[in-house]
């Protein structure tokens, strides 16, 4: 095979090479690596397709090299299928560097009192090629069935993406209408409604009207909430947004519904849902109504969380135990912040994985992560092998699969 630069290509060298027979081996060795790689390749299909779906996903793109029967093998819809039935969730790290759009696939294993990031399973995607504007910056915004919802944030050219890092597909969406210009916002979400399966991303427009002192916003005079569904080549708008807000993140996609965590003119915090199967917004409980908080959501042992930092001296985390239900939000975790974080708060932090001794993922704002061990009541920072030099870093909850951008059959999919 030709090399390759290992970071533009998933295909690339550092992902290593499957082992042949030596040739400076004993014959005897030599003979009975050969039986067993004979042995491997005539394996009923039904069992090949057992092993090779249990396999993390560098091991299976070095297998599709192995011969044609097990490209064809893992080409199957069918593997993709049974392989994400039992892939276990990581995420996709951005670190945002000059000139460098580089993510990486990140595994986790969560055994008890061990959960360190294993580097060498790393994977790394370069989207420079989904954009031809060499000023693009490019965003992950949210994550369904292993598609990525990313977007070029450049305001000259913003443009929005759908992308499989593991397939190397992506298909860009169409213009929606009414783009954002300063002081107008929109804020995103993407997730698969409940009963149809159907892939949506959601983009909810504001234009505002700010104060000329203070520059807050003084009021939204029109929004509109517009929905592309995967599959239809075509935006639809479904009416205006029911409150007048800024959302400073993304909608977290659960139950078949997208959250965001909103402000109102007051600043207050409240939670706006909005149902992926009938395109309608719908009341959600608060943990608190009429509180100014520093939060952010989450989904935590398959409970929606709120993470607040507004305290100088805790994060506390709320855990609603009976989904939609507001009497069952509770206090459930508080961590007791480090010296060197302790005091006036101004980073979200977002709590993302709770491991199976308790430990917490948090990423405090765009600058690191940190493991916190509620038994020690200790805080250490995660290695993620950060450039070094001025960067930001961001992180989605994402699992892996080799689902095909090929079933919308009304897009332009395109390889990069």
């Amino acid at each position: 095979m030709p090399a390759h630069d290992p970071h533009s290509s998933i295909y690339s060298s550092t992902w290593g090479s499957f082992p042949t027979s030596p040739t400076n081996q004993p014959n005897s060795i030599q003979e009975s690596m050969e039986k067993h790689q004979l042995f491997l390749m005539n394996l009923p299909t039904h069992i090949m397709l057992e092993i090779l779906t249990r396999l993390p996903p560098k091991t299976i793109f070095i297998c599709k090299r192995v011969c044609k029967a097990w490209l064809e093998l893992i080409n199957d819809p069918h593997f993709a299928t049974l392989h994400f039935s039992r892939c276990r969730a990581g995420l996709v790290v951005h670190h945002s560097e000059m000139f460098k759009k580089y993510f990486k696939l990140v595994d986790f294993e969560d055994a008890y009192d061990h959960h360190d990031l294993p580097h060498d399973t790393m994977l790394k995607f370069n989207v420079n090629k989904l954009s031809s504007f060499f000023d693009a910056n490019i965003v992950v915004d949210g994550s369904a069935n292993g598609f990525l919802f990313m977007r070029d944030i450049n305001y000259k050219h913003e443009t929005l993406y759908i992308c499989n890092p593991l397939t190397r597909e992506y298909i860009e969406l169409p213009k929606p209408r009414r783009i954002a210009r300063y002081p107008s916002v929109v804020t995103h979400g993407f997730g698969v409604a409940s009963k149809s399966g159907e892939y949506k991303v959601v983009r909810i427009f504001h234009e505002r009207e700010l104060d000329p002192r203070t520059r807050a916003c003084r009021r939204v005079p029109s929004s509109e909430c517009q929905v592309y569904t995967l599959g239809t080549g075509a935006w639809r708008t479904v009416g205006e947004a029911p409150f007048s807000y800024n959302s400073r993140l993304l909608g977290l996609s659960f139950r078949g519904n997208l959250h965001w965590l909103i402000e109102d003119l007051e600043g207050y915090e409240l939670i706006s849902c909005f149902n992926l199967e009938t395109e309608m917004f719908q009341p959600f409980p608060p943990p608190f109504p009429s509180r100014k908080l520093l939060g952010s959501l989450a989904v935590l042992g398959d409970c929606l969380c709120l993470c607040d930092n507004s305290s100088e001296f805790d994060i506390d985390i709320w855990v609603m135990k009976e989904y939609g239900v507001e009497k069952s939000w509770a206090k459930e975790i508080v961590i007791r912040k480090i010296p060197e974080l302790a005091g006036p708060s101004f980073e979200i932090v977002q709590a993302i994985k709770i491991f199976t001794d308790g430990t917490i993922l948090l990423l405090w704002g765009d600058f690191f992560m940190l493991y916190y061990c509620s038994k020690t009541g200790t805080a250490k920072e995660v290695d993620l092998e950060q450039p070094s030099g001025p960067n930001s870093i961001e992180a989605i909850h994402y699992v892996p699969s080799f689902f095909s951008l090929k079933r919308f059959l009304l897009e332009n999919m395109s390889p990069f």
